[in-house]
């Protein structure tokens, strides 16, 4: 290899670092419209510089050429990408032809692949390009040339032979390398730009520490400009925060403190020290001169300073008080008695210490304490910081530092602990340079120390709360996420950073959901609620998502904040108290509830489309004789069968429920006749005529339907209910195994209600209503606290009426407002005789129907003065609603449970477990009470669905701050099941029947003040 072989080596080496420049000058992210422009440029240019190095190649014979086309190609295709690196490729192969020679199709081949082989290398490489190694580059270098010297072959063999045993060995050994160093300097680059961008992802999550305390805070870039200061710098300075943005710091530094402060900086820019601190003057914009106590730190990413944060602490008035003592004792003596800061003078031969009041102030005691005891103050130095403050002392005193600087804690004589920078110098010495004064000042510094601190604590919450976050920005990809965000999601940092915040997004959550929530992001800057998302391994969660906007100093988006926790447990468990709450457990068909929710739904359906609905009402004849012949097992896999077979004879758009027992119900919705319900109830029928297999036992039973049409029979809910049942129970008076359809002929229930809503009114008029008290025992010691007030009818002619049997005529009628106000002024009344005449303080509960809430006449302010007149407390007396009411969105009834709520008046929830309740309603209303229905308490002996339902609602009752009653308890095995399962009070036959006032003063009211006056006597 000649001379000249080498010096066109050397040339083409030289080209290659060109394209470093160009790699500088290309930006990596569409930014603008011209960024496609940009990429056709870089490709002329990359073309260009390949063109030059084949100005300058070896020149092997005649038309046969060597130069680093190849290196400079692929090195395209692998950083620079597709679209620049086919412009360098065409650009150089026109070229080529242009050049001729026997070589022309070789040299082709060479520039063709080798832009292809970068390209591909790019493409098939997973991790980032930034993380090239050395290596890998060496290799992908060695493969290039390789790939290169290929081409020979296709020249003449013997020509091909002689050049590779030449060129071979150099080729391989210089243009490998040339490639590995190029590679390097380009990924070293990228691996720069990456580092730059985590160090400053942070920045924003200190701002709200800046208005903290009495010390300037100011965050500025390596070429001084300020970026962000806080008011407190704004007010040292006199600028405005948009003046100091668009200066230097250096502007501001008083020249005499310049070159101190540039030193020290340019030290830190250097990786010398990480921080640094300095007394230095600012100029301020009036031109008065800003004594600070500068505290400089930095951020660094890979060893680069990013950001550097000032702390700056007005320290004017001690320089000032420095000055004046320096001037003349009588000033000092002025400054001492004014100053803001602790100022001493320690006479170091005799050990005297003279303090100002300042320090007196700080420590806690007098002037006159701290003039006349010299260990006071060393004394209220914290212990762990004593050694550090007296060897600073004393390594001064040595001539080891410049001055004496310490910052320690200071406990006074009040027990508070407050930090304090102690700064002191010798300022006279003798003609031997020993130290005979010291002066110095007490900093009070605890405002910067919170201000510190309330940083580190902030850096420890986003590090350590179990809520993941994520800091997107405006583009939505992941700049940083904290721990909980892996341990949620799944994915590493390194597998998020630069990644849109969609890699979470699921299936589950429609597009029109993502679409509300961005447009609310961007009108309001903020969005909220439950989200389902995606996990790494591609399982879907729901969370509780929140998502902020930080904005610019221009008020444009520069971060959003996203906060999240994993719910799916939660809603899990909501889930299956719904489940339970609306289906039945041992059928799985929906119970009552549920089936009064979709009955609702097909009734306004039927009306707008103008079909009809079939509601059926199914007994099983004979299930009782099977259950107790063959046992409870036996007949709960009856009820299983039974309820597969109903379903097996309905369409998939009907519905069959269980309402309890071997009751049964099944909704037939868009029917067109009768003769499509009469199919469908003659194969119910027929299907259940046939023989159950049960385990070893075999079953025959059969069934009684009632049937009612809507709209056709009853417009309401209630109505099909009743119409339906009273069918059924003519189809069993007619020998059962039959279905019967409701008739006209049973109105005669009808004319009875017109006749008993007559006699209500009248008894309303007479006075024909008596309160009967039924006692509430607290399960766990058995004491009478409660009772409820029940209202019993003596009728005229027919004697005691049940409230079951004219309360609902009376809320139909609205008759219930009146006696419902009756009830409660004879509650009171009694409530308040208790209370006069033997001491007791009862709390009476009084049913109020949901009638009464939505009435606007009703006022629930008369209730409250009637117990203001009496001297009752508001809590004597509670109101107990049914579970409908709470989902009651009128306006009225809301602000009516409300007001009793602030009013005092405690509110109990009656018949839990029967209506359509729901958390947020019972948290929303702040419920105080939870009375367990007694058809869950009924069956505790024999169901143990029912105690497992029991168990959940009182433990829920519980977390909610509820307090829980059970009603309908009749044996003492119930009261013990539920005593255990931690139930509050206990309600039923197995305590006490309902019975008159008078019967209930003398059976507990005279018990209960005996046994108050024996204990008082005791």
């Amino acid at each position: 290899m000649d001379s000249e072989v080498i010096y066109s080596l050397v040339q083409n080496a030289a080209l290659l670092l060109a394209m470093v420049f160009v790699y500088d000058a290309v930006p990596r992210k569409q930014q603008n419209e011209y960024f496609f422009i940009w990429r056709l440029s870089v490709g002329a240019v990359i073309g260009g510089i390949t063109i030059m190095t084949m100005m300058t190649p070896w020149e092997y014979q005649t038309g046969v050429f060597f130069d680093t086309r190849s290196v400079i190609l692929a090195i395209s295709g692998l950083f620079f990408g597709a679209l620049p690196t086919f412009i360098a490729v065409s650009i150089a192969a026109v070229y080529r032809l242009m050049e001729g020679g026997i070589a022309v199709w070789a040299g082709l081949g060479v520039i063709i692949s080798s832009g292809l082989f970068g390209s591909l290398w790019r493409y098939k490489r997973k991790a980032a390009i930034a993380d090239l190694s050395y290596k890998e580059l060496y290799l992908f270098g060695f493969i290039l040339n390789l790939l290169s010297l290929s081409w020979m072959f296709i020249l003449p063999f013997d020509m091909a032979i002689n050049i590779l045993m030449q060129l071979s060995l150099p080729v391989l050994l210089i243009f490998p390398v040339a490639t590995t160093l190029l590679g390097l300097l380009l990924s070293r680059r990228l691996e720069i730009e990456r580092d730059a961008k985590i160090q400053l992802q942070d920045d924003f999550m200190f701002r709200s520490q800046f208005n903290i305390g009495n010390i300037g805070i100011g965050i500025s870039t390596v070429d001084q400009h300020w970026v962000k200061v806080n008011p407190r710098v704004c007010q040292m300075l006199k600028y405005t925060q948009a003046e100091l943005l668009t200066k230097t710091w250096v502007e501001m530094t008083h020249f005499e403190d310049l070159q101190t402060d540039l030193l020290q900086f340019e030290r830190m820019l250097q990786g010398e020290i990480d921080e640094y601190e300095m007394d230095k003057r600012f100029v301020a914009k009036d031109g008065s001169i800003v004594y600070t106590h500068l505290t400089v730190a930095c951020q660094r990413v890979n060893a680069k300073v990013q950001l550097v944060i000032s702390g700056l602490l007005d320290i004017t008035s001690q320089k000032q008080a420095e000055s004046a003592m320096r001037s003349s004792q009588e000033q000092l003596a002025l400054v001492l008695s004014s100053s803001e800061l602790g100022l001493w003078d320690w006479d170091i031969k005799t050990n005297k210490v003279d303090r100002n009041e300042r320090c007196a102030e700080l420590l806690g005691c007098s002037v006159y304490e701290i003039q006349h005891n010299e260990r006071i103050w060393i004394n209220g130095i914290h212990p762990q910081d004593r050694v550090a403050v007296l060897h600073s002392v004393d390594a001064h005193l040595k001539g080891d530092t410049v001055q004496h600087s310490i910052e320690y804690r200071l406990v006074a004589l009040s027990g508070e602990t407050r930090w304090i920078l102690d700064s002191g110098k010798v300022v006279s010495r003798d003609a031997k340079g020993v130290p005979l004064r010291m002066c110095g000042t007490h900093t009070d510094i605890t405002d910067r120390k919170r201000v510190e601190e309330s940083l580190k604590l902030a850096a420890s919450v986003y590090n350590n709360s179990s809520e993941a976050m994520s800091v997107q920005d405006r583009q939505g990809k992941i700049i940083t996420i904290n721990s909980a965000f892996s341990e949620i999601t799944g994915y590493l940092e390194n597998e998020v950073i630069d990644q849109h915040i969609d890699i979470l997004r699921c299936e589950r959550t429609n597009k029109t959901q993502f679409e509300q929530m961005s447009l609310q992001i961007i009108e309001t800057g903020k969005w909220q609620g439950e989200i389902w998302l995606k996990h790494k391994n591609a399982t879907e969660y729901i969370v509780w998502l929140t998502i902020n906007t930080i904005y610019d100093s221009r008020g444009e988006v520069y971060r959003r904040v996203a906060l999240f926790s994993d719910i799916t447990e939660k809603k899990q468990a909501e889930h299956i108290i719904w489940k339970q709450a609306n289906y039945d457990p041992l059928t799985g068909l929906p119970n009552r509830r549920m089936l009064l929710e979709y009955l609702g739904t097909e009734l306004l359906k039927s009306d707008r489309n103008k079909q009809h609905l079939a509601l059926m009402f199914l007994d099983l004849d004979y299930f009782k004789e099977v259950n107790d012949t063959l046992g409870h097992d036996v007949g709960d896999l009856l009820l299983v069968e039974t309820a597969k077979r109903l379903k097996s004879c309905i369409r998939e758009s009907d519905v069959v429920a269980r309402l309890g027992g071997d009751e049964f119900t099944l909704v037939l919705s868009a029917i067109d006749d009768h003769k499509g319900v009469d199919r469908v109830a003659a194969n119910i029928l027929t299907r259940l005529s046939e023989p159950f297999n049960l385990g070893n036992d075999t079953a025959f039973i059969s069934a009684s339907i009632g049937i009612t049409l809507y709209p056709d029979d009853a417009s309401s809910i209630e109505s099909l209910l009743k119409h339906a049942d009273q069918a059924m129970y003519a189809a069993k008076d007619l020998g059962r195994n039959r279905f019967h359809y409701f008739t006209a002929s049973m109105q005669e229930e009808a004319r009875y209600r017109m006749i008993l809503i007559r006699d209500l009114r009248q008894a309303v008029n007479n006075k024909e209503f008596e309160i009967f008290y039924q006692p509430i025992i607290d399960l766990p010691n058995g004491e009478i606290h409660k009772a409820e007030a029940l209202i019993r009818w003596h009728h005229p002619e027919r004697g005691l009426v049940s409230p079951g049997e004219f309360i609902p005529v009376a809320e139909e009628t609205g008759l219930i407002i009146e006696i419902g106000n009756w009830v409660f002024s004879q509650a009171a009344k009694q409530c308040a005789h208790w209370r006069d005449k033997y001491g007791v303080e009862l709390q009476i509960s009084i049913n109020k129907s949901p009638v009464q809430f939505r009435d606007e006449g009703d006022s629930f302010e008369d209730w409250i003065v009637q117990l203001k007149e009496l001297k009752l407390a508001s809590n004597s007396i509670c109101v107990e609603i049914t579970e409908g009411l709470l989902l009651d969105a009128s306006m009225g009834v809301s602000e009516k449970l409300l007001a009793y709520r602030d009013a005092g008046i405690q509110v109990s929830l009656d018949d839990f477990g029967t209506g359509y309740s729901s958390l947020a309603y019972l948290k929303k209303f702040d419920i105080d009470y939870l009375k367990i229905d007694q058809s869950f308490t009924r069956n505790l002996e024999s169901d143990t669905d029912d105690v497992t339902l029991c168990e959940a609602i009182i433990v829920m009752a519980h977390k909610l701050g509820m307090t829980v009653i059970a009603e309908g308890v009749e044996t003492e095995y119930q009261r013990d099941i539920l005593t255990k399962a931690g139930c509050d009070y206990g309600q039923g036959y197995l305590f006490s029947r309902p019975i008159p006032a008078a019967d209930f003063e003398d059976k507990y009211i005279r018990a209960i003040a005996q046994m108050k006056h024996e204990q008082a006597s005791s």
